[in-house]
This record gives C-alpha cells, sequence and structure tokens, in this order.
C-alpha cells in the first residue's frame, strides 16, 4: 500500500469520490494489469467503478441532464474540392477521422468517401444559397458510417468548394478516468463480467456455511461459463474462487473464537467443515497456530442454552 504507485491510486480514488458526490457519475478508473497490484485496492477501484455505472443508469435514464456531460462542436477538419467533386486538398484530421492514407484521399472522388444522400444534398446546395450546415454521412475505410455536421460552401471567385466537418467531441471535467482509448478498453474487462464477479462475490460471502459447489454450478447458477467465472473472479481478487471461500470462511471463525464464547466444534460447523479436524488443519495452515492457541474473549457473546 506504501508504494508510489498505489498511493498514486489512493489519490485517483480520492478524486473519483469527489466527482461523484458533486454528481458527476461518468469518471472511471483504469483498472490495472499489473497482477502484483494491492489486491484490496484493485477490488476497491472495481467496486467504485460499478456503484458509479449503476447511479449514472438509475439517475440519468429518468430523465436528468447530465450537466458534467456536454458536447463540444468544434470545426476540425477541412476538404477542398474541385469542380468535379474530386478532393484537392484537406487538413490531417480528416485521416484521423475516416481512417485513409493520405494517399488514398488524394485526388479521389468524394463519391468514394460519403454516403450517396448526402452527395445529393451537397449538390441540392450548391444549387441555392451558401455557406449551409448541415448532417452528412461519411464511410470510414473499415466500411463503418459516420455521421457529422459540416458545413458546405464556395470559395469567392473560384469553383472550387470547400467542406468544414464539424465532430462532436466528448468532453469531462474529469478527463483522466472518461476517455479511454481503444488498447485500454481491450484491456479492461466488460462492465458485465464485474457484475457478475460482484454477484459471485456477494454469493459466497453469503453462504460460507455452506459447502462451496462446484465450478459448473456455479456457471450454471450465475448463466455462463466456467471459463469465464474462473478467470473473471482471478483478474478482480487476484485468487481463486475456492482460496477466497475457505480464506473468508476461516477470517470469520477466528473472530468467532477470539469474540464468542461458542464452542470450537460448533464454530467449525457454523463456518462449513465437516467436521473439527479438517477445521483445525486448515486453521493452522492458514494462521500457524491451531484453533485452541487463540485467546478467547470471555466476556463475549455466548448462544443461549437448549432446553
Amino acid at each position: 500500500m506504501d508504494k508510489p504507485h498505489n498511493q498514486a491510486r489512493i489519490v485517483t480514488i480520492h478524486q473519483m469520490l469527489f466527482e461523484m458526490a458533486r454528481g458527476n457519475f461518468n469518471s472511471r478508473i483504469p483498472s490495472s494489469t499489473n497482477d502484483e497490484e494491492n489486491d484490496e485496492l484493485e477490488t476497491l477501484i472495481v467496486l467504485i467503478n460499478m456503484v458509479a455505472e449503476e447511479m449514472k443508469e438509475s439517475i440519468f435514464n429518468l430523465g436528468f441532464v447530465n450537466s458534467h456531460s456536454t458536447h463540444q462542436f468544434i470545426t476540425q477538419t477541412t476538404i477542398l474540392l474541385d469542380e468535379k467533386y474530386s478532393i484537392e486538398s484537406f487538413t490531417p484530421e480528416l485521416i484521423l477521422l475516416l481512417g485513409y492514407t493520405e494517399s488514398e484521399l488524394f485526388k479521389q472522388p468524394l463519391t468514394d468517401i460519403i454516403a450517396n444522400t448526402s452527395l445529393d444534398q451537397i449538390e441540392k446546395l450548391l444549387e441555392t444559397s451558401l455557406p449551409a450546415v448541415v448532417a452528412l454521412d461519411f464511410i470510414r475505410k473499415d466500411q463503418l458510417p459516420i455521421s457529422v455536421s459540416c458545413s458546405v460552401g464556395k470559395l469567392i471567385n473560384e469553383s472550387k468548394i470547400i467542406l468544414n466537418l464539424l465532430t462532436p467531441k466528448k468532453y469531462d471535467a474529469y478527463y483522466p478516468m472518461a476517455i479511454e482509448d481503444e488498447n485500454e478498453k481491450q484491456s479492461k474487462p466488460r462492465k458485465f463480467d464485474a457484475f457478475l464477479i460482484q454477484k459471485l462475490y456477494d454469493y459466497i460471502l453469503a453462504h460460507l456455511e455452506d459447502p462451496l459447489p462446484s465450478l459448473k454450478i456455479l456457471a450454471r447458477k450465475f448463466g455462463t461459463n466456467e471459463h469465464k467465472l474462473k478467470d473473471g473472479f482471478r483478474h478482480f481478487f487476484k485468487t481463486s474462487i475456492y482460496q477466497f471461500y475457505n480464506d473468508e470462511r476461516l477470517k470469520r471463525a477466528y473472530f468467532m473464537i477470539e469474540h464468542t464464547a461458542i464452542p470450537l466444534k460448533n464454530i467449525s460447523v457454523m463456518n462449513g467443515f465437516n467436521n473439527y479436524p479438517n477445521f483445525s488443519k486448515s486453521f493452522k495452515k492458514r494462521f500457524g497456530f491451531s484453533p485452541y492457541e487463540v485467546k478467547r474473549n470471555e466476556i463475549g457473546f455466548t448462544p443461549p442454552q437448549e432446553d
């Protein structure tokens, strides 16, 4: 926890909580890809992100305006066309927007990168008074459509046509956490996986007194496959499902021994162990001493005696 990187992540958590307190639920804390990160800190980050997502969906789906998430329209891309609608020049942003190389765009007809309906709109506008702003549908190199606002006009005393593309840029006050690049999205688990593992986590803690179902049964119970359940849990908690279950019931048993006067055999049963010898062996392996060696609080809770 004292490592500089962990300290920096704690500061990030504080920033995230502050944003949530003032009503901004768009921020997210990136999950770490470092297996040596502090387990509890990483788990806390996952849970905070989940709470922010749930709050965002529950609040803003009801019709509230999210004042922390706005769109700013900026003129960032310009295309210059000749009278035959061939691309004569353009600004570098067009390469980033459409995914083509410079040589693929230069001197190419506009029809290669725009939908036919949008080309018809441009032709109609050129027959009327200019300039005008319309929504045009461009086609990226990967054949995905992208709709942008565009100002259509002509250069004075020339036949050149100029298109100024106004593309929406997402802005959030908490920029470091709100904007994700494609590589980061690929490395982070999907939101669905986080909710799935949270449900499994809650289920285990609520059933520590019961035997842990097999991975196959757990996967069927949570509507997923064994691989996703096993790998997802290890990603978030840096341990196996069974190891987590065993550690949690042993920690609960330790607490009960220390703070109550319940007989040790009863405590072993209450924490899901079939018999006391197995419980004692697991307890000693986990803590380095047997249950009998734990100092008990004699004024702790004593269960009522049966008649």
